[in-house]
């Protein structure tokens, strides 16, 4: 009978089919060949997001441990000995003052190096000790004029002297990006291979800090490294927001899908 006034129970069936109806609805609309294409993309760049967060938050910590590294070794008492450094990376920036004297013929030139925005190269000299011999960086020298004409090196002092120098190692801060012996001195149109100089006995180096002989003090002040940790962690964060953002993004769009008819 029409206007005929339903029980309760009959409403709640027949919302119970309503709710059933639309349910089948909404799995037929995702399941449909777009809507999987759609949230395959959707997943593929949760996953990148995921990765690149990953990947910031791991060179945050290793800036951040770095850096703990660095700050404790600057506080210290400089060594006065070489012997017994078998682990450069927790003696990074550490001061060492050692006696030796300069072997005039054992030069390098490490490329592309800057110092206050000009381009040049840092000049490495080998320093024999009663420890055995080892890399100084003796500071920075400005590039010739043209690719042909050699940067002017002023002359290393041979006589024994004791200098003060700071532990460096490649393998924790990667400071010389690249080959560390990049140039030999006596031909800067060839490019060198580490194999070629090997006459250091360890494997760190040191930066030239002072010279108690006035001839071979540091060519140019070696700067401290900037201890901040970076935006690394931020990055990290900020990706995280990214995969957020898809995530939700997804959902409104098939959310706007549902109130189309099915096809």
């Amino acid at each position: 009978m029409l206007g005929a006034k339903r029980s309760p129970v009959e409403v709640l069936n027949l919302s119970r089919l309503r709710m059933k109806s639309v349910n089948s609805l909404l799995v037929k609309k995702f399941f449909t060949l777009a809507e999987i294409l759609k949230s395959l993309i959707a997943v593929a760049l949760i996953a990148l997001c995921l990765l690149a967060s990953n990947w910031q938050w791991d060179k945050g910590a290793v800036a951040t441990e770095r850096n703990a590294i660095i700050k404790t070794n600057l506080t210290k008492t400089p060594l006065e000995s070489l012997s017994g450094i078998t682990d450069p990376i927790s003696h990074q920036w550490l001061r060492v003052s050692i006696t030796g004297h300069f072997i005039s013929n054992k030069q390098t030139l490490v490329r592309n190096r800057y110092f206050q925005g000009v381009y040049g190269f840092e000049v490495l000299q080998l320093l024999q000790t009663s420890d055995g011999n080892i890399w100084i960086n003796r500071g920075w020298v400005k590039a010739g004029d043209t690719a042909e004409t050699a940067p002017v090196i002023p002359l290393i002092d041979t006589s024994e002297s004791r200098i003060l120098g700071r532990i460096r190692s490649e393998d924790l801060s990667r400071q010389l990006q690249g080959s560390f012996f990049a140039l030999p001195q006596k031909n800067s149109a060839a490019i060198a291979s580490a194999s070629q100089y090997k006459e250091s006995d360890f494997n760190f180096y040191l930066d030239l800090l002072d010279s108690e002989n006035p001839k071979n003090a540091p060519l140019t002040p070696i700067e401290l490294p900037d201890l901040s940790n970076g935006p690394h962690y931020a990055y990290a964060i900020q990706w995280l927001a990214f995969a957020t953002l898809i995530l939700l993004g997804r959902a409104l769009l098939f959310r706007e899908t549902q109130r189309l008819p099915l096809v």
